[in-house]
């Protein structure tokens, strides 16, 4: 008898930490858009990579993770790279393949039972989130109860847009980011003139304190219960802050080449470094320097007259050039140095063309030009 109550308890108690344990599990609702078709040929999805990486760190801290959609069942994402490592592993794995083909209908999502929302962007996300009455419902019910966390990547933003709280908008003098209007107009999608608002605009229309940082640039916002990403390249940041704020500190997870390449990007466009300062410590292995230098060819071509940036452009194509050449990128650093009156160092890169029998007919007119002035 005594054998069998020393039994009875040990099952007691292996019960009682079980329910202690589930109990303090933290349990997130990651939403994505239902909108897509055709791989967004026909309509937008959403972005499978923030979408992955967002899931990933989740359950890599150990968090509870339900997906859902405005309509449920299988989602569609817009055109990604199927061999990604990440990507791949996630269809690959059994565990995890099929959760996109069975998404929950945010209709049928009890929000008691959850701790946190995380909204993934992309394109889709325009067109239905903003618009979904049952993930109102959702959010305002995380919004209400103490403890809990409102968070979104890139265009998940739009979510919190039209959620009002005893008639205030939430967004109110909340300090939030999302999709700059600058990053729309940059990457301008097919869908651009389609879309019922612009993301910047409309946060700042409901009262949101709007911040932002350079384009496809990490930027994480933090405010009261609001945890939002600018952009893609936000997601894994804002999903650690996610964690954190759940009272879990992150696990520590490998940085890839291309999150240390953004890093000094964004510390460079920010002032927080100089180009002569690494150029000695720099290697083929450091960065992605075609990663550096395409960043740098974009900032030119949108800097307009901004001298500041089209010197920052300048600067990071001519950092990269000794490990990633790429002729037309020289010659709009030609004509960016002769923009900003640098005319030796114009010569200098025209002649270098010149030697490597590149853009001759463009580098001699230029040349030419030159001489005569």
């Amino acid at each position: 008898m005594r054998k069998y109550i020393t039994i009875v308890l040990l099952l007691l108690t292996v019960i009682t930490f079980a329910q202690s344990d589930t109990k303090s599990q933290k349990n997130v609702l990651i939403i994505v858009s239902s909108y897509g078709k055709d791989n967004g040929d026909t309509r937008p999805g959403f972005e499978f990579e923030e979408f992955v990486d967002a899931y990933n760190i989740f359950r890599a801290n150990n968090l509870e993770v339900t997906v859902a959609s405005p309509k449920g069942g299988k989602v569609v994402a817009d055109k990604f790279d199927a061999t990604n490592e990440k990507n791949s592993a996630f269809l690959s794995n059994r565990n995890t393949s099929s959760i996109l083909k069975q998404t929950e209908a945010t209709a049928d999502v009890d929000a008691a039972n959850f701790d946190a929302i995380y909204i993934i962007g992309g394109k889709g996300a325009m067109f239905d989130i903003p618009y979904d009455a049952s993930l109102q419902d959702i959010i305002l019910n995380l919004y209400d109860r103490e403890n809990t966390v409102l968070s979104s990547v890139c265009h998940g933003s739009s979510a919190f847009v039209n959620v009002k709280h005893k008639n205030k908008y939430i967004l109110d003098n909340e300090r939030i980011t999302g999709f700059s209007n600058a990053e729309e107009h940059i990457f301008k999608s097919k869908w651009i003139n389609e879309f019922p608002f612009f993301l910047e605009d409309a946060l700042k229309s409901r009262g949101a304190i709007y911040h932002k940082t350079s384009f496809m640039l990490e930027n994480v916002v933090i405010s009261g219960k609001f945890i939002t990403g600018q952009n893609p390249a936000s997601t894994k940041v804002s999903a650690e802050a996610v964690v954190n704020a759940l009272g879990v500190k992150p696990v520590q997870r490998a940085i890839t080449k291309q999150e240390v390449t953004l890093t000094f990007i964004k510390n460079f466009i920010n002032s927080q470094l100089g180009v002569n300062a690494l150029q000695k410590d720099s290697n083929a292995d450091s960065y992605n320097y075609k990663l550096i230098a395409t960043y740098g060819f974009i900032l030119i071509q949108n800097a307009k007259d901004n001298k500041e940036r089209l010197e920052k452009g300048v600067g990071l194509i001519t950092f990269s050039k000794p490990y990633f050449f790429n002729e037309n990128f020289q010659l709009l650093v030609a004509k960016t140095q002769l923009k900003l009156q640098k005319t030796k160092h114009a010569k200098i890169t025209l002649e270098e063309l010149l030697e490597k029998d590149l853009l001759k007919e463009e580098a001699i007119t230029l040349l030419i030009g030159i001489t005569k002035s």
